[in-house]
Order: C-alpha cells, then sequence, then structure tokens
C-alpha cells in the first residue's frame, strides 16, 4: 500500500531532528537490564518431563480463542473449519527444566518471558517462594476450575511479567490432564491477554515487553503527548510519517507487509453511538488523509466477507467504542484488518480513535496484529 502522504515523512524526521530528539535504535538509558520479553501472540509453556508424549497433541489440538479479524481467507478455508479464524496466541513448548536455562537465541533466561504458562500438576513450582503472592506482588487472580487452581501472578522472574501457574495441590496432580487444558484453554487465554494490556508500565513512556522500543519511539511518544495530550504506548518498528491537528500517522513499510498506526482527533458527537456514524468518521479521515497511488482511497470493506464489530465498553468508568473489520483500498486487491479504539476526552470535549491496520498478504498476521492491538489498547488521554 503506497499513500501520497509518506513523502511527507522525510520532512518531519528532519524537523523532530532539528529539535533534538535522537533518531538512534539504542535502547533507552532508563530501561531496567531485568525486563521481560517476548513476540506478540506468543505464550511460552513450561510442562512436566513426563509429560514430553502428549504435549504435542494438547496444544497443538485445542479450543484456542479465536481472532475473528484474522480470517485465513489465502487458504481458502471454509467457516465451518475450526482454523478458519486465527488464534490469538501461538504456544511455544519447553520442558520445566528449561526454566533456569539460558535462550541461546536471545542470551536471557528462559523464564523472561512476558507471557509464561507453568504446568504444575503436584505444586512443585508453586510451593516455592517465588510463587508465593505477597503484599508488595499480590497475585492478579486466583481461582479453582474442576479442582485446579490457576494463579496468575506479575514479574516472578522478570518485570512486567505476567506468569500463569496451573497447579494441583488437593489430588496429587490427577486432577491437571491434557482434557482439562483443552477444555479450558480459551478462558486461559483470554484472562492471560486482559493482564497482559495491564501489565505496562505507567512511566513516560509506557513499555510492554512484546514491543521493540528504543529512543526513537520514546522521543516521538513523547513530541506526541506534549502536542496532543495523549500518552501512546509506541514500537520502534513504526515512523511517523504524518501529523496535523486533527491525524497522526505512524507505518512500518517493507516489501512483506505494511503495519499502521493512526490516530484521528474529532469533536464529540453523540451519533458515534451508531455504528454507520463510527464507520463514516473513519471513512472520512481515511479518504481524506491515505490516499492511494492510483488516487483512490482507504474506506472500511462492506463485502460481507469479512467480519465488522461496533462495541462497547466501559473502562475506568467511561464509556469506550471498539470498531473492527477489514479495510479495502478501492479499485485495488490490496486490502486488510483493522481494530480501531475510540476515548472520550472529556476534559477536552473530542473523541480520539486510535486505529492499528494492517496489510499482509500471505503472511502470518498473528504476531503484527497482536502488536498493533496492544498500542490501540494501551493509548490513553492525558
Amino acid at each position: 500500500m503506497h499513500f501520497q502522504q509518506i513523502r511527507r515523512c522525510v520532512f518531519i524526521a528532519l524537523g523532530i531532528a532539528i529539535i533534538g530528539f535522537p533518531f538512534g535504535c539504542k535502547p533507552s538509558t532508563n530501561q531496567p537490564t531485568d525486563t521481560a520479553s517476548s513476540t506478540a501472540g506468543e505464550i511460552h509453556v513450561f510442562y512436566p518431563k513426563y509429560w514430553e508424549d502428549s504435549i504435542q497433541d494438547i496444544f497443538g489440538n485445542t479450543y484456542f480463542l479465536a481472532d475473528s479479524n484474522l480470517i485465513r481467507f489465502e487458504e481458502n478455508r471454509k467457516e465451518t473449519d475450526p482454523q478458519y479464524f486465527e488464534s490469538f496466541y501461538d504456544f511455544e513448548l519447553h520442558s520445566s527444566d528449561q526454566l533456569e536455562e539460558e535462550d541461546p537465541q536471545t542470551g536471557k533466561p528462559f523464564n523472561t518471558y512476558g507471557l509464561t504458562w507453568i504446568i504444575d500438576p503436584r505444586s512443585d513450582y508453586f510451593n516455592q517462594s517465588q510463587f508465593q503472592p505477597t503484599k508488595e506482588n499480590p497475585s492478579l487472580k486466583d481461582t479453582l476450575i474442576d479442582g485446579v487452581y490457576c494463579t496468575w501472578l506479575q514479574n516472578v522472574f522478570a518485570k512486567q511479567q505476567v506468569v500463569l501457574c496451573l497447579h494441583d495441590s488437593h489430588s496429587d496432580g490427577e486432577n491437571l490432564s491434557g482434557a482439562w487444558i483443552k477444555k479450558h484453554q480459551a478462558y486461559l487465554c483470554a484472562q492471560t491477554k486482559f493482564f497482559e494490556l495491564n501489565s505496562t508500565t505507567h512511566a513516560s513512556p509506557q513499555r510492554h515487553p512484546a514491543l521493540e522500543q528504543n529512543t526513537y519511539s520514546d522521543s516521538i511518544s513523547k513530541v506526541i503527548k506534549g502536542k496532543y495530550n495523549l500518552d501512546l504506548c509506541l514500537s520502534a518498528s513504526l515512523k511517523l510519517v504524518q501529523a496535523t491537528d486533527d491525524f497522526i500517522w505512524l507505518r512500518n513499510e517493507n516489501s512483506q507487509y505494511h503495519s499502521n498506526l493512526m490516530v484521528n482527533i474529532f469533536p464529540f458527537n453523540e451519533a458515534l453511538q451508531n455504528p454507520d456514524s463510527a464507520e463514516s468518521i473513519r471513512n472520512a479521515f481515511t479518504k481524506k488523509y491515505l490516499k492511494t497511488v492510483e488516487g483512490t482511497w482507504v474506506e472500511v470493506s462492506n463485502s460481507g466477507i469479512f467480519p465488522k464489530r461496533f462495541y462497547q465498553r466501559m473502562e475506568n468508568g467511561q464509556p469506550v467504542y471498539y470498531l473492527t473489520g477489514w479495510y479495502s483500498e478501492l479499485n485495488t486487491d490490496r486490502r486488510g484488518p483493522f481494530v480501531r479504539r475510540i476515548l472520550m476526552d472529556t476534559d477536552q470535549n473530542r473523541f480520539i480513535a486510535i486505529d492499528g491496520f494492517l496489510f499482509a498478504p500471505n503472511q502470518p498476521r498473528k504476531s503484527l496484529m497482536r502488536e498493533l492491538e496492544i498500542m490501540v489498547q494501551l493509548a490513553k488521554a492525558k
């Protein structure tokens, strides 16, 4: 996808460089050394060694939590196919004895991944001190499901980490089985996802283990916060392309995919509660700012092939609106998924829409779309 406005990137970059913001890729100096790291859309599962023969079947054939925006349409799957929609997470499987070992690829301990599940049938690990909740580091959630304790903890091995420990203190592990995991995996994924999106630090700029962040992303976050009173958690892979009074566009473009984050700012409008109005507002911004090389523009797809949803949630006592679906570039074959979150900024009588959209034909979209979703979800009006 090539938009005419991308040429303005050079001028914006020069402008920011002139006022003294760094553009190198050196990590931020204030980032602690014991931070968690991970890949978006990935959970690392540590299992007991005696599960070795069954673990692939347990996590290869499960009732996953699906992302209805990510359709495998290139593979011509039928809607009745369980894999018609992609799952929210991939699972990386490790024997439990790797918990204390170092990952040769990253040079960091295996246990410092951002999202970690530990299968602990007899509570061998959970009985250790680092798994015991404290006043300073309480459990995120502790619940009993079909005889198995599900305890979500934060920062067990590294900072900004979410750890789920599945343990069974009463039956010597007989309740925790592969069948139990298959039955409850969608719920476990949903809860883990909820805690993941609330695990970021509240420092300025915000940080998240699944995002690569450096001095460039920090500087852009500070510029946006100062000019727009908007706090964004940004990945360094996105470069600032355009910034006007009502529109911000960040983009990562390469030969395989185009990943985009845009912000639209507009006055209060009660009609926004109507899905047609929410869609027309998005179309108005993309028609104005996202012109194609063919002279057309971007619009929400109404083809019926891709699901489109508009809904409301209460967040921190305020209604927040969501619009998800697919967009298309008119008169082209370019299209892709988007997720849009609309905040009410009552102090300044405005709506702020944070929108992540992706063009990745014949590419795995899960990790890329989950990165965008994290950035969209963590945005806050100052």
